[in-house]
């Protein structure tokens, strides 16, 4: 039976299947089309939060997985993983989250912590991680652990089936392709990175979708969740919303200067596919359709792909 596996996707999902799969034995390739940081994971705005929205009843142990590995990683800075003290505000009042006993820091803010129209809200001390780091650490770790990357178009796992015995199907949002699957469709992101150092603290209303995530490489603001829409290419009217309803929440950043703008394509899907199947003679772990939550779900999900490769074996 195989010991060796090939990931196909070289994104937090696919880097962080190598890693545990190198971790238990397992000899790993990769192969991608793109290399970070040009993937949909460099463009996230990146932090840990919950899973909530992750359509799975794994998805809580998942999240907690993935928790404490990044409660590891904020402990070396070349990780590109750090904690940060985040607001999360919200138009009524709702119940303490799952996690609150999990994650280092907690609690319910004060009626004047609130801004004007919203009637709750929590601090939180949660990951956020700088993307273009992160996946150059991860990228670095599986190398330097004997993994191989081949830069290649991988178009059907037909097509590459007889030629490996068991893959890791970790193509995102072009599983609708890959892995022939209509269910996958595109969630467009966009997000600008402004220099604003004197923001210290993370902020998020997430039922407008608006963020800011102070980075070590600048202050994202976001964001955008487009369904269907395919454009990779910064568009100025969603940029111009973003700084207004940014700005509105933390007036700090009025004026700051922005650094880059960047859009990606999260892999949307009416559930997280995490399973096997047979695909000629190869079989195929599928781990892709995480939404927004790729990062969230990334080490708990990369447990499970294990799990199923030891299985195999």
């Amino acid at each position: 039976m195989p010991t060796t596996v090939t990931v196909v996707g070289c994104g937090a999902i696919g880097l962080t299947s190598a890693i545990r799969l190198q971790e238990e034995g397992f000899s790993v390739t990769i192969l991608t089309r793109d290399l970070p940081p040009n993937l949909t994971s460099a463009a996230a705005g990146a932090y840990w939060y919950g899973g909530e929205l992750a359509s799975h009843p794994s998805r809580q142990r998942w999240s907690l997985a993935s928790l404490h590995r990044y409660h590891d990683l904020a402990q070396t800075r070349e990780t590109g993983v750090a904690l940060f003290t985040m607001l999360e505000v919200f138009q009524e009042s709702i119940p303490d989250p799952w996690f609150k006993n999990d994650i280092t820091s907690f609690r319910p803010a004060t009626p004047s912590e609130i801004p004007a129209g919203y009637t709750a809200g929590f601090w939180m001390e949660i990951p956020i991680i700088t993307p273009p780091r992160y996946l150059a650490y991860l990228v670095q770790r599986f190398t330097q652990a004997g993994g191989i990357i081949h830069q290649t178009e991988i178009t059907s796992l037909t097509d590459i089936a007889p030629q490996y015995p068991l893959i890791v199907n970790a193509t995102g949002v072009y599983a609708r392709q890959v892995a022939n699957d209509p269910a996958v469709y595109p969630l467009r992101g966009q997000t600008i990175r402004v220099n604003a150092p004197t923001i210290k603290q993370a902020f998020m209303d997430d039922a407008t979708f608006t963020y800011v995530l102070p980075r070590e490489d600048g202050c994202v603001l976001g964001g955008v969740s487009q369904r269907d829409n395919w454009n990779l290419a910064p568009d100025a009217r969603d940029r111009d919303d973003i700084f207004k309803r940014c700005s509105s929440f933390i007036p700090g950043l009025q004026g700051a200067p922005i650094i880059a703008e960047t859009v990606g394509l999260r892999p949307g899907r009416y559930s997280v596919r995490l399973e096997k199947e047979q695909v000629g003679s190869a079989t195929v772990i599928h781990n892709y359709g995480h939404g927004g939550l790729g990062f969230t779900l990334s080490w708990g999900c990369a447990d499970e792909v294990v799990q199923l490769a030891q299985e195999i074996v």
